[in-house]
């Protein structure tokens, strides 16, 4: 087998689970998805699990109590790293920090995600990009002082390798904050290959990254503009091949999440019956089948023939 196939064997894919809270439409994503303990929670883990997925990205956001939904993850398999705040700031950040670190278990790993994309929190939050730094850095020290094996992730949108890109990381790094570096790239916001945005943060820190948001919306004009021809298999194929490109070069990556992994609804209209086609996971429990059946595929392993890196011009 070809050592970049090797390569790519290793490279775990993981489940995202929109967790956010938009102000601007009143839309809780965990209600509408409905992703929650007495819902369709273990349901979710349970699809993801059949296909390979048992690492996540998910949510203990303010506005729900954050004990059931550790438990139900831990009694699921799942390895989860949990955003406090996603485009929803806690009344009290430290507060709420403290609250799911003494709620965590005390002899497991507790990985989190302070603050989910600080950088855009000035669009869809109201707050500036710095201030959503400084949430982070509180955050992420408080749980720190109250749980000894908190393990702390960054994620922004680094979409492209010039110095604006790593404003925020770079204040998160220098905090001492960050475990692991998260690049959130999209079809329709890359603007450089992602192989290159994985080295130069690699680079740059000198710490694991993790491909912490990626998907392909199948209904999306802007992406099939700028990748014409392609899904979901082949967006998955694409990144795969991205990664193995940075990874051969020394990049250490943690994993790539599809994300999200379950449809949910149209942010500015949480009531609507109409999804947004980005996940596995529809919303009557039904599955995407291009999608289930390149991650079964991922699961066993690429076949000799799998194709290789796949390059564009940005």
């Amino acid at each position: 087998m070809p050592a970049w196939s090797v390569r790519r064997m290793s490279i775990p894919i993981w489940a995202g689970f929109e967790c956010g809270h938009l102000g601007w439409s009143d839309h809780d994503l965990l209600v509408t998805t409905r992703h929650l303990p007495d819902d369709r929670m273990a349901e979710h883990y349970a699809i993801v699990r059949a296909h390979g997925l048992c690492r996540g990205r998910d949510g203990l956001p303010w506005r729900h109590d954050p004990a059931p939904r550790m438990r139900l993850a831990e009694a699921s398999g799942m390895e989860i790293t949990w955003d406090l705040a996603h485009f929803d700031r806690p009344p009290d950040p430290a507060a709420h920090a403290v609250a799911v670190a003494q709620a965590a278990d005390p002899d497991r790993p507790l990985h989190l995600c302070p603050v989910n994309e600080p950088s855009i929190y000035p669009m869809l939050a109201g707050m500036a990009w710095e201030e959503a730094v400084d949430m982070a850095i509180v955050m992420g020290r408080a749980a720190r002082d109250h749980h000894a094996k908190v393990r702390l992730l960054a994620c922004d949108p680094i979409n492209g390798i010039g110095e604006r890109q790593f404003a925020a990381v770079d204040r998160l790094v220098g905090a001492g904050v960050v475990d692991t570096i998260g690049i959130n790239s999209y079809p329709h916001t890359a603007r450089a290959p992602l192989g290159r945005a994985i080295l130069k943060s690699w680079r740059r820190y000198g710490l694991p990254v993790l491909v912490a948001e990626t998907s392909w919306h199948d209904g999306h004009r802007a992406q099939r503009r700028r990748f014409p021809g392609f899904g979901k298999r082949r967006w998955l194929e694409h990144i795969l091949a991205e990664v193995d490109w940075a990874s051969a070069r020394g990049a250490q990556v943690e994993g790539v999440c599809w994300y999200p992994i379950v449809d949910c609804p149209p942010w500015p209209h949480p009531g609507s019956a109409h999804r947004w086609r980005h996940g596995l996971i529809r919303e009557d429990l039904g599955i995407d089948p291009v999608l289930s059946e390149a991650l079964r595929e991922h699961m066993v392993g690429p076949s000799q023939s799998a194709p290789d890196q796949l390059r564009f011009a940005f």
